[in-house]
């Protein structure tokens, strides 16, 4: 494995026959377990055999079966008499026998980690181990003193092993082990539980309870650890938990750079720099953008999201909740009853409200978002763990520990003048505190200050809280200084082309490309893909530098550019054009509902001839949005199968859909032989020409 050869050594030999001598032990152990036999002496005989071969899964169920065997012998001891010395000696005997129960748990642990230092990756020791956490939590023999010792351990373990994934598993849950610790002695304190004993040592517990904070741990720990060695890739990854109050701008630049500069081929470090420059702190969904039609408001989205309809209201200035109905767009199109997300949620007001006469309306959105990065949050109830929550009230549901809000307010006077599908232009909403874009041009055609809107709102989502337009070219100079030095360094290259692509240096995106087809050739096919993208953007871009004010007929070519798939968001800035030609291309539609064409709602016609288009059911389905769609080109085109029933053919009609182009179509093959006779397709006549066949209505 990883290229080495296999050791047939002496010393494997050895190990096998150390492994025959334990054979009739063990055989011996499981006969015992089976008949329900639990005795110290054969807990003994199983510490001796897992010191030599902790891997026996048998043996450690053998040991927690017999702790959970005399568990009521120290555990439940009745303390209630009428004699109250007698009570009194039953108490400090009770007493003492627990802490006898406690002194034997702390003994399993010390030979877990005796056993640890020499298999430090084995599964079966840290499974184990949690089980004596959680058998200690469960029976009042641990405190959060315990288990902040556990992290001390953990901590201790990554010196040695910084890339141990089991000792970081163990420490992510004895982290939740201590949250719900913490809860527990919040609700027995709120319940004024009488076993509380306020002595000096629970003081100190709720000192810790008070003063633990994982976020300060995270912090310290990645800190020391990315000291010992900058080449923690798990190091790097814990600092993505952190909140932004432990986080400094530039001295955690300065940090990933130096390392970079030290290393510039360490994959590690430009993961983490990426994200920092990209994505942090966007762990929480925002509104994409916001649309106004026949009493609707559309609020669009960047990413799939669940939003809670029945929770969501909208209020006006008085703060009276106008009532209307939530919808969305639906994404599963073979099984609607699947739709749980989407990207487009509309709410359409009641009849008796016009949105045209308000001037204000403020709507609280509730969405469920499932965040890694809150780990006071995370629910256990599904997980190893479970045990530990039954029966306890302070463990909220996870579709409730992970609700997060969203309250928009819509200011009317900010909503475009076009005809169909007004665009909310609100700058002021888009700007973050820590981070101020600004639009880049006065725009003299409407419908470019509408993509210039779109466009900057994207760009904005895709890029760090932390992060603006000046931060970026600063970043960008100093990977051109590190690339001077490391011309072929591909992460470095990769960066420069995701900090060009929000500076929309188009020219130097498709130079760079090149470069990195050249430099990492293995895989040249992502950057093709890459590549076919950029062409797209950068298309749509070009179209709304070159439109004339009242240019309507100017069509969007994106013809022969070896588009295979066009998924959500890409080329949702095209949302504004009436006129798309996809001709020439590989594109074949499936049921996702993610086509973005499907969101362009104001397209009035499109061009999909020669593609690879099997499907024309499909093809309609991930269409059904486009209700200004009057002519449709889908013509070289297979469609259809040739054993198609024409006669009991049916799709989705869009309402002013008035022509389709179905010329060298295998639909166009059976209308000319097997259904020469057929005049009408679904609601269409079949127009039969000698270089043309459309449906027309």
């Amino acid at each position: 494995m990883h290229g080495r050869r296999a050791n047939n050594s002496k010393d494997e030999n050895i190990k096998l026959e150390k492994v025959k001598e334990l054979i009739p032990l063990v055989n011996d152990l499981i006969k015992k377990k089976r008949a329900n036999i639990y005795e110290k002496e054969y807990v003994d005989i199983t510490t001796a055999i897992l010191k030599k071969c902790p891997y026996l899964q048998t043996l450690w169920n053998y040991r927690r079966e017999y702790f959970e065997s005399i568990k009521d012998e120290y555990v439940n001891v009745n303390v209630d008499t009428n004699d109250v010395k007698e009570d009194a000696d039953k108490k400090n005997c009770s007493k003492q026998r627990l802490n006898e129960l406690k002194k034997m748990m702390q003994n399993e642990n010390i030979m877990i980690e005796e056993i640890l230092s020499r298999f430090n990756k084995c599964n079966e020791l840290w499974f184990h181990k949690l089980w004596v956490v959680k058998y200690c939590l469960k029976n009042n023999l641990t405190n959060i003193q315990d288990l902040l010792e556990e992290l001390k351990y953990c901590k201790g373990s990554f010196y040695k092993d910084d890339r141990n994934y089991h000792c970081w598993n163990y420490r992510s849950y004895v982290i939740a082990c201590i949250y719900i610790s913490i809860r527990k002695n919040e609700r027995e304190k709120v319940g004024g539980n009488n076993r509380v004993e306020q002595n000096e040592s629970n003081n100190v517990i709720a000192q810790d309870c008070n003063n633990f904070n994982v976020h300060r741990l995270n912090y310290e720990l990645s800190k020391e650890l990315i000291e010992h060695n900058f080449s923690n890739f798990s190091a790097w990854f814990l600092k993505y938990s952190l909140k932004e109050s432990f986080i400094n701008i530039n001295d955690e630049l300065n940090l990933i750079k130096n390392a970079i500069f030290t290393d510039p081929f360490d994959q590690s470090l430009w993961e983490f720099y990426r994200w920092f420059l990209f994505q942090k702190g966007n762990y929480k969904e925002e509104i994409f953008f916001i649309l106004l039609q026949d009493n609707s408001i559309y609020f669009f989205f960047q990413n799939l999201v669940k939003v809670n309809v029945d929770k969501s209201k909208c209020y006006n200035l008085n703060s009276e909740e106008i009532s209307g109905v939530w919808n969305k767009q639906l994404i599963t199109m073979n099984n609607p009853l699947d739709n749980l997300e989407s990207y487009v949620y509309i709410f359409k007001a009641n009849e008796k409200f016009s949105l045209s006469h308000f001037t204000y309306l403020k709507f609280s959105l509730y969405y469920f978002k499932y965040n890694i990065y809150e780990h006071d949050k995370i629910n256990y109830g599904k997980n190893i763990l479970q045990d530990l929550l039954t029966g306890c009230d302070y463990s909220l549901k996870e579709e409730n520990q992970f609700e997060y809000s969203i309250v928009y307010e819509i200011n009317f006077q900010y909503f475009s003048k076009n005809e169909h599908f007004k665009l909310l232009q609100d700058y002021n909403n888009k700007n973050r505190k820590s981070c101020r874009f600004s639009s880049k041009k006065d725009c003299t055609n409407i419908y470019a200050s509408l993509y210039e809107y779109i466009n900057y709102s994207n760009i904005l989502l895709s890029t760090a809280r932390n992060m603006d337009f000046g931060l970026l070219q600063s970043e960008l100079e100093q990977i051109n200084e590190l690339l001077y030095l490391e011309s072929n360094c591909k992460f470095a290259l990769f960066t420069k082309f995701e900090i060009l692509k929000r500076l929309e240096k188009f020219d130097q995106m498709f130079q760079l490309l090149e470069l990195l087809k050249n430099v990492d050739h293995i895989r040249v096919q992502y950057y093709n893909d890459w590549e076919v993208e950029l062409r797209i953007q950068k298309k749509i871009y070009n179209y709304y530098q070159d439109s004339e004010i009242d240019d309507s007929n100017k069509v969007l070519d994106l013809s022969g550019l070896n588009i295979d798939r066009i998924d959500y968001p890409l080329m949702i800035e095209a949302f504004f054009i009436p006129k798309i030609n996809l001709s020439n291309n590989l594109i074949s539609v499936s049921c996702t509902g993610k086509f973005t064409v499907n969101f362009l709602y104001n397209l009035k016609e499109l061009d999909l001839s020669n593609n690879k288009i099997k499907n024309f059911v499909n093809l309609m389905k991930n269409l059904y949005n486009l209700k200004l769609l009057k002519k449709l080109d889908v013509s070289n085109n297979d469609l259809v199968n040739f054993d198609e029933d024409l006669d009991n053919f049916e799709f989705v009609i869009l309402p002013i859909l008035k022509e389709i182009n179905i010329m060298d179509s295998n639909i166009s093959t059976l209308l000319n032989q097997k259904y020469k006779d057929k005049s009408k397709l679904n609601t269409f006549d079949v127009v039969r020409d000698k270089h043309k066949m459309v449906l027309s209505r």
